[in-house]
C-alpha cells in the first residue's frame, strides 16, 4: 500500500484525490496547500488529514506524494520531496523551463526515489495499439507526424486564475498547458525533434502574456518531418490528434479513439482495432472545457506508479520524458520569438 500526499488543492487536486481513490494498492492520507482553508476542503471530501507543506513532508506515514500546484512552482514542491524522500509523481508540464524540470530530475536521482511525469493520454487502449504499431515497425520508415490540438477556452478561463496565462506560473499558452499531452504522445511515437521553427500568435485571448495560437515545422532524429499545431481559440474544440505516416502505412489517434487504421500488410488483429478503438472509452479530451471530467486517465497512470514502487517495475512515463516535452515546447517558443530555426 502506498500512501500519498498531494501538494496543492487547486483544480487538478480533486482529479487526483479521485484517482487515489480507486486505487487497489494506493491511499490518501494528507492535503496540503499555501491556503488552509482549499486544503481542509478538500481532506474533508475524501477523508484524509491536512496541513501544511512542511508538514506534510516531515510525515512519515507519506510515502509519495502528487504534485498538483500551479505549472510553474513545480519544481518548489517536488525538489523539497524527493529530498524528504517522497516519491513525487508530478502533474504536467514537469515545470515550465528547462532547468528547473532538470532541477526534479536530478534531486529524485539524488534521493533514490521514483519521478513520474503524469501524461495520461499515453495510457488509453487507443495510444498503446499505436505506440506498439510503431515498436513492430508497421508503419515502416515514418515519412509524417503531426500533433493538433484545436481547443477552445473562453475568455473567463483565464481570468479566473491570476496565475493562467502568465509566463512565470504558467510557462505559456496552448502549448505548455493545454498542447503539451499531445506533443508528449508525438514524441513518445515518433522520437526526439532534430530541429524545429515557429510561429505563434493571439487570435482570441489578447490580454495575456502568451500565446494562444502556434504552429510548428518539425525535423525528427529519425528523418521524417511534422508538425505541431496548438490553440485554444478554435471554436467549440476538436479531439486532439495525432496523424502518423509512412512508408508502410497510416494511423490517426482522435482523443482517446483510433479513426485511421490502414498498412500494406494487414495483421489478423487490425479489424478488432478498428472495431473496439474505433469508439471512445469516454476520457475527458479538454476539447472545450478545462475540468477534467474522469480521472480514469489518472487512476491508470497512478496504478503503473504503484508498480513502479511496490513491484521494482520501470517507471514508464519518466522524468527525461517530462524533460523531453518542456524542451521541444520552449524550442518553439525560442523558435518563433527569434524566427530562427532551433537545433536539438
Amino acid at each position: 500500500m502506498v500512501r500519498f500526499g498531494i501538494i496543492g488543492a487547486g483544480g487538478i487536486a480533486a482529479t487526483h484525490a479521485e484517482a487515489i481513490s480507486k486505487l487497489d494498492r494506493g491511499k490518501l492520507v494528507m492535503v496540503c496547500d499555501t491556503v488552509p482553508e482549499r486544503a481542509a476542503k478538500l481532506a474533508e471530501q475524501y477523508h484524509c488529514r491536512y496541513g501544511t507543506p512542511e508538514e506534510l513532508l516531515t510525515s512519515a506515514d507519506v510515502d509519495a506524494v502528487t504534485i498538483a500546484t500551479p505549472s510553474g512552482v513545480h519544481a518548489a514542491g517536488a525538489v523539497p520531496a524527493a529530498k524528504a524522500g517522497k516519491h513525487v509523481f508530478c502533474e504536467k508540464p514537469l515545470d515550465v523551463t528547462v532547468e528547473k524540470a532538470q532541477e526534479i530530475i536530478t534531486a529524485c536521482r539524488e534521493n533514490g526515489v521514483k519521478l513520474m511525469s503524469v501524461f495520461p493520454s499515453r495510457f488509453t487502449a487507443a495510444a498503446q495499439a499505436m505506440y506498439r504499431a510503431v515498436q513492430q515497425g508497421r508503419f515502416g520508415e515514418m515519412t509524417l507526424a503531426g500533433a493538433s490540438i484545436r481547443w477552445f477556452r473562453p475568455p473567463e478561463y483565464y481570468a479566473s486564475g491570476a496565475w493562467r496565462g502568465t509566463w512565470a506560473l504558467d510557462g505559456g499558452g496552448a502549448l505548455m498547458n493545454q498542447g503539451i499531452h499531445t506533443v508528449d504522445l508525438l514524441l513518445y511515437f515518433n522520437g526526439a525533434v532534430k530541429n524545429l521553427s515557429a510561429r505563434t500568435a493571439n487570435r482570441l485571448h489578447r490580454n495575456i502574456e502568451v500565446e494562444d495560437t502556434a504552429c510548428a515545422v518539425l525535423q525528427f532524429a529519425n528523418g521524417s518531418l511534422g508538425y505541431v499545431e496548438a490553440s485554444t481559440a478554435c471554436a467549440p474544440g476538436q479531439p486532439n490528434r495525432i496523424d502518423l505516416a509512412g512508408t508502410g502505412g497510416s494511423a490517426t489517434l482522435e482523443g482517446d479513439r483510433i479513426t485511421r487504421w490502414e498498412f500494406n500488410t494487414a495483421m489478423p488483429e487490425d479489424e478488432e482495432i478498428l472495431k473496439s478503438l474505433g469508439k471512445s472509452e469516454g476520457l475527458h479530451s479538454g476539447a472545450a472545457s478545462h475540468l477534467v471530467s474522469n480521472c480514469e486517465g489518472h487512476r491508470r497512470q497512478l496504478e503503473d506508479f504503484v508498480a513502479a514502487i511496490e513491484d521494482g517495475k520501470p517507471i514508464s512515463c519518466t522524468g527525461e520524458d517530462g524533460l523531453r516535452a518542456v524542451q521541444v515546447i520552449c524550442g518553439i517558443y525560442q523558435a518563433a520569438k527569434d524566427q530562427k530555426s532551433v537545433d536539438f
